[in-house]
């Protein structure tokens, strides 16, 4: 297989270290850049240290990736990065951060651009809401290097047009709902825009941000789809017999973006003997819109990975209503625990459920829909134990080295589709 001299960029971290993994694993990862990363006997992680509580070391612990030689590392804006960090937990208006953010988000992209012109790179992949300042300056200086975005959400456009829909249908979640992704009204999108104008190809996680790409006037062929994967060892399915109340799982932020109006409303007229649900994640809507009297819904709170993973193990169903997700990583770790899935139809996991065989795709923000099929599993258990094992094949077929391998397929495709086009 060919290989390239390829830079993976993100100021931040998201799913980089996997994809800049997968291309090391093939040879072509030539450079992978950052802010802040846990470098071995780096001097600013080592003085950091000495100031930071331990739940904080356990986040710093967690930003490097052994798959990747520190040699490969380089760092800019570090000092930047690290008040990025500290603004993210402690500016709950968000405004400061999202100013901050974007300061670092330009100087990091125009440093990544003057290296990768000056490397003689063959391709640069950058991430969503970070590349603007980047491919501009690689549009201008080096045309020839291939301009990646990697996009594991929808583009910030698509899904204000999304949201905004919601908002007309549901009036009485509206303000709740923009309160949750305020920057969407009150700041211009265009540089998001210009950057999906800038790449060349995208990277897309499932069909739902590919649509959100043409949403935005791009064609289709220019975005490959290529899922994420799951560790099936961490979540083992449990396959037990239940016969109480069917046990139905929510995980995720419990916001309206997540369409938990609409889950709330769908329980709402659910025999509480025959359905029960758990909510787990941080709960960010109102008391008073919570249901918190109703006997079958249970609020657990933030709980820590390894015990949402027990959370997995003791559910039967796995529900994720969101208005629109990229993904929904928790959904696959779900089927890889063996639970059969109820998404919405923008959600991105929607791309791996098949009707009746290992869950059901519902229309976006359709309470009756969604309680219907909710229903539907109280008085179908006897096809429980077939969809329990659909769902965990399913989960298991998609591994992080079965995206490793699709991902390095995908870029190369890209680089040598641009170098025969020109």
């Amino acid at each position: 297989m060919d290989k390239y001299r390829i830079i993976v960029a993100h100021p931040g971290q998201q799913h980089s270290y996997r994809l800049a993994a997968a291309l090391n694993r093939y040879g072509c990862l030539f450079t992978y850049m950052t802010t802040v990363y846990n470098k071995k006997n780096g001097l600013v992680v080592k003085l950091l240290r000495l100031f930071i509580n331990e739940d904080n070391k356990k986040r710093l612990e967690r930003r490097r990736c052994d798959k990747i030689d520190d040699k490969q590392l380089i760092q800019y804006n570090i000092l930047s990065g690290l008040i990025l960090l500290l603004l993210n937990r402690v500016d709950h208006s968000r405004r400061i951060y999202y100013w901050w953010n974007k300061k670092v988000a330009d100087s990091f992209g125009r440093k990544v651009a003057e290296y990768a012109v000056k490397m003689k790179a063959d391709a640069v992949i950058m991430y969503d809401t970070n590349a603007k300042s980047c491919f501009e300056r690689l549009k201008q200086a080096a045309p020839e290097i291939v301009r990646i975005m990697d996009m594991s959400a929808a583009n910030r456009s698509f899904v204000k047009h999304v949201y905004e829909e919601d908002m007309d249908k549901n009036p009485q979640w509206a303000e709740i709902l923009r309160c949750e992704k305020r920057f969407l009204w009150d700041y211009s999108l265009e540089d998001y825009e210009e950057e999906i104008k800038n790449a060349h190809f995208f990277l897309a996680a499932s069909n739902v941000v590919k649509h959100s790409i043409e949403y935005s006037g791009r064609n289709g062929s220019d975005v490959w789809v290529v899922p994420y994967g799951v560790d099936s060892g961490i979540y083992a399915p449990s396959m037990r017999e239940n016969n109480g109340a069917v046990r139905f799982l929510f995980v995720g932020a419990v916001r309206q973006m997540k369409g938990i109006s609409y889950l709330l409303e769908a329980f709402e007229t659910v025999n509480p003997e025959s359905a029960h649900l758990e909510i787990v994640g941080d709960c960010m809507i109102p008391d008073r819109l919570q249901h918190k009297n109703a006997s079958n819904i249970e609020y657990l709170g933030y709980l820590l990975p390894e015990t949402v993973a027990n959370r997995y193990k003791d559910a039967d169903v796995f529900v994720f209503p969101s208005l629109c997700d990229g993904f929904g990583l928790a959904a696959l770790e779900a089927m890889a625990s063996g639970l059969p899935v109820i998404c919405s139809a923008n959600s991105g996991v929607a791309d791996l459920i098949q009707d009746g065989v290992n869950g059901f795709v519902v229309e976006t923000g359709d309470a009756g829909e969604l309680r219907d099929r909710i229903v539907w599993f109280t008085e179908h258990r006897d096809r429980m134990k077939d969809m329990k094992r659909a769902a965990m094949e399913t989960g298991r077929n998609y591994s992080w080295e079965k995206y490793e391998d699709n991902v390095n397929r995908a870029v190369i495709e890209m680089i040598q589709r641009k170098y025969k086009n020109g």
